[in-house]
């Protein structure tokens, strides 16, 4: 079992952040861990600009990975499972680490169509807005027209663009009275002549086992091939359920509070960074 001053969970903006403010404050035994095989998280779906100064979110990852600390250890494709109270970390393949202070960046997570209130069955067709932007951006996936969303912030105006942008129609439905999101992603709905529908969402989804439509709740029925629900994000903190708030935790980034832009996101993983390793020099 190896040791390190300080153990960053995720591999995202707020991440990458943390462990190069640590790094760059002095601090030589870091280790980072990232499901996935590259970092960048949910940066390297988002094709559209807006990050930094009028960058893609890959671009806005690359700036961040670029010159990236060499005392950073990088644990790629492992799942932190489990962290203890004696702080012991259990990573995936059956590998345990040790750590003096520990970052959480894990993000956020989608409220998925299983956590609404809306009835029907569980057809082909549903995603989470996510997840699309996952399979169209990074698989080349096409979504099958017409398309109904759930939900107009950000996230939802932005795929809504995109899509409408391939030809396919684009409906999005908004609980609220008015359009939520950026004033920047809300002229999509003119310049891609989206149907914007506010104050009522959706009550129940039809088709079996391919997806046909949507009904409102004033009553209307919408014929869709694809309904994408960006319903709004959750912090991911499931490592803490059985943890609480210990003196040797910081967390930063969505997992700490859902931030609109990602350069809020990176600030907050520098703060998170330094932090940990003030307390790890108060120590020493």
């Amino acid at each position: 079992m190896g040791h390190f001053d300080i153990l960053i969970i995720g591999g995202g903006a707020a991440g990458i952040a943390a462990a190069r403010a640590a790094a760059d404050a002095g601090c030589k035994s870091i280790a980072l861990v990232e499901r996935k095989q590259k970092l960048g998280g949910i940066l390297l779906q988002c094709s559209h600009p807006g990050f930094g100064a009028g960058l893609t979110g890959g671009e806005y990852a690359a700036a961040l990975v670029q010159d990236f600390p060499e005392t950073v250890t990088l644990f790629f494709g492992t799942t932190v499972l489990l962290v203890e109270p004696n702080k012991t970390a259990h990573l995936s393949g059956d590998r345990q680490i040790s750590f003096s202070q520990l970052i959480l960046a894990t993000g956020s997570r989608e409220i998925p169509l299983g956590a609404l209130p809306i009835a029907g069955t569980r057809p082909k067709g549903v995603y989470t807005a996510g997840q699309m932007q996952e399979m169209m951006n990074l698989h080349g996936f096409v979504p099958q027209g017409p398309v109904v969303i759930l939900g107009s912030g950000d996230i939802g105006l932005i795929m809504a663009s995109q899509i409408a942008a391939m030809g396919i129609s684009v409906t999005l439905v908004e609980q609220k009275e008015n359009c939520g999101g950026l004033t920047r992603n809300r002229r999509c709905l003119k310049d891609n002549s989206i149907r914007l529908i506010c104050s009522q969402t959706i009550d129940a989804v039809e088709g079996s086992p391919a997806l046909t439509g949507c009904c409102l709740s004033g009553g209307e029925k919408i014929a869709c091939r694809t309904f994408l629900i960006a319903a709004g994000l959750v912090p991911e903190r499931g490592l803490l359920a059985e943890l609480g708030m210990p003196s040797w935790l910081q967390m930063c980034g969505n997992c700490n509070t859902v931030y609109p832009m990602a350069e809020g996101v990176t600030a907050d993983g520098r703060k998170a960074g330094i932090a940990a390793f003030q307390k790890i020099r108060g120590k020493l």
